[in-house]
């Protein structure tokens, strides 16, 4: 009568039939229920006692084990079971979505999209560039990288430095950026200042590969995109280079104010 609904709730059919079973007999010794249920003497034994490890039957201590079905309200549990494994198969969905769409449009041809939000799907987004194959090139608005963004950030440098990803960042000239430089260290690392390189935008550029990742920095409400299409990539790199190259030509160094850092770094006359 309810071996269908028992198995929607989990359980195996085995299982099912024996909760019912014993929910109609009220009480039981195990040898009793094999004729009744049609297991063998092994099986009613291995499912009496998956049923008493989920609490859905009690059995009596002694030589003659009784065996009886709980209270049906027990079965609850089950059922809240069963919603922390949809709401998990749901997070784990939605974390997955954005690479089955991006396996997706690189099929069909389109450009790659992917998109995700909040700090989780910030830092997500941010460590995809550590699967670059070669240098990352990036800017940002050093200004913004604070507080839990800070602390992200923080550990993602400490990865890309020990995967010795090499990386060229592009700053504003502002004390912002100069305290960043300080901070960073420069394994792997090489900075440029370029004065009048606006300031404030809250967010952070990744360039690495055929990718190219937007990410704000603003914690109210953070928004990552990574888009991995060839010609995009392309048409970034072409004005990162143009801006370093620019840097790079009417630069002096600043070894000395970076004396003690480690930081390679130009900043732009």
């Amino acid at each position: 009568m309810y071996t269908e609904l028992l198995q929607k709730l989990g359980l195996s059919e085995n299982e099912a039939k024996m909760y019912e079973l014993l929910l109609i007999k009220g009480e039981s010794k195990a040898v009793d229920l094999v004729p009744e249920s049609g297991l063998g003497r092994g099986n009613v034994y291995n499912v009496l006692t998956a049923l008493v490890g989920k609490g859905l039957i009690s059995v009596t201590a002694g030589k003659q084990q009784i065996y009886r079905a709980t209270e049906p309200n027990k079965l609850i549990s089950l059922v809240e079971a069963k919603k922390r494994e949809i709401d998990r198969l749901g997070a784990e969905f939605k974390e997955e979505l954005p690479k089955l769409n991006s396996t997706f449009n690189l099929t069909t041809g389109r450009p790659a999209i992917q998109v995700f939000e909040g700090l989780d799907g910030f830092e997500q987004a941010l460590d995809d560039s550590l699967t670059a194959r070669g240098e990352i090139l990036t800017y940002f608005d050093p200004a913004s990288i604070v507080g839990p963004i800070a602390e992200i950030n923080a550990r993602y440098v400490a990865k890309r430095k020990k995967k010795g990803i090499p990386k060229r960042i592009i700053l504003p000239d502002n004390e912002a950026a100069k305290a960043y430089m300080r901070s960073m260290g420069g394994e792997s690392t090489d900075i440029a200042l370029v004065p009048g390189f606006v300031s404030g935008f809250r967010t952070a550029m990744e360039l690495y590969d055929n990718k190219v990742a937007f990410l704000t920095l603003t914690p109210e409400k953070i928004i990552s995109v990574i888009i991995e299409d060839a010609n995009i990539a392309n048409l970034q790199r072409a004005q990162f280079e143009f801006i370093w190259k620019s840097v790079s030509h009417a630069a002096a160094s600043t070894s000395s104010a970076l004396a003690g850092t480690g930081i390679s770094g130009s900043i732009a006359k």
